[in-house]
């Protein structure tokens, strides 16, 4: 019998939707087969030392299991474990398109953050300043202080306090002349994500990402895409609405559109049981 694991997951994390994903795809049950510890990422849980001795980068999620000589900390690999479970069936057919479209999806230049927490203008930053995504900042920051204060040496500390910091301190200053080289750098990145979903379109193989059946291509994209329509303000229940999310980028790139492949896989891979139990809404 395959021994019981933990997973460390949060509904606030975009990558714990890759193990989601593969724990249904492959009928594992939560409390007969695994655990869950559930991290609270407005909190700063992730900050905790406790979780920092089990994630050295302080994120989530993380899988450990009595088999492992040490935790597993990065969603892609976390999903061939858990596929590793039985026969593998996450396995993509087109292995080299595969990982152009992991690499690609868990790029820095594709990081959803840049629709959650950054601006291009004073009327964009005003209202991130009156979102839930300025209380995540804060409560993030706060933790970090906290713990800095504690261990004032600590590398990840003294390197995650301020990189949070310098997006929190823009938060807490009054919108203005200082904002400009963030609204220039922001403008940028949106350029940068606009190729790269021109790219994931591409990229995708049909009727699946890599291929004719579902893989891992699919379960590491559903989630950086669900995220981002979320992150645009896109209706929760309306998960077939690019809408939103094309308008946001529009504002930077006019003539953008989510290409008709990503459309027509969406489609696809939103019909089968592990999208519909995972992502019955966007997050």
């Amino acid at each position: 019998m395959a021994d019981k694991f933990t997973i460390y997951s949060s509904g606030e994390s975009q990558w714990v939707g890759v193990m989601h994903l593969a724990l249904v795809e492959k009928g594992l049950k939560k409390d007969i087969d695994y655990n869950v510890k559930e991290i609270s990422l407005s909190n700063g849980d992730n900050f905790a030392p406790e979780y920092i001795a089990i994630n050295p980068n302080g994120t989530v999620p993380s899988l450990t299991a009595p088999s492992l000589s040490k935790p597993i900390t990065e969603s892609a690999d976390i999903l061939r474990w858990i596929d590793a479970r039985g026969t593998k069936t996450l396995a993509p057919e087109d292995a080299a398109r595969s990982k152009e479209i992991l690499d690609l999806m868990h790029s820095p230049s594709m990081s959803t953050n840049l629709i959650l927490f950054q601006a291009r203008d004073a009327d964009e930053m005003a209202y991130k300043k009156g979102s839930a995504w300025n209380a995540f900042l804060e409560g993030r920051q706060t933790r970090l202080d906290k713990e800095l204060a504690a261990q004032p040496t600590h590398p990840f500390y003294v390197s995650k306090t301020a990189e949070n910091l310098s997006v929190t301190s823009l938060y807490r200053a009054d919108v203005g002349p200082t904002h400009e080289d963030f609204y220039k750098m922001t403008d940028g990145m949106y350029r940068t994500l606009a190729a790269g979903l021109d790219k994931l379109d591409s990229l995708i193989a049909l009727p699946y990402a890599a291929g004719s059946r579902v893989s891992e291509a699919d379960y590491n994209t559903v989630p950086w895409l669900a995220h981002a329509m979320m992150g645009a303000d896109t209706p929760v229940a309306d998960v077939q609405d690019f809408g939103p999310l094309e308008r946001l980028i529009q504002k930077t790139v006019p003539d953008f559109k989510i290409g008709s492949k990503i459309k027509e896989w969406w489609s696809n891979i939103a019909k089968t049981e592990a999208f519909k139990e995972v992502y019955p809404v966007l997050h």
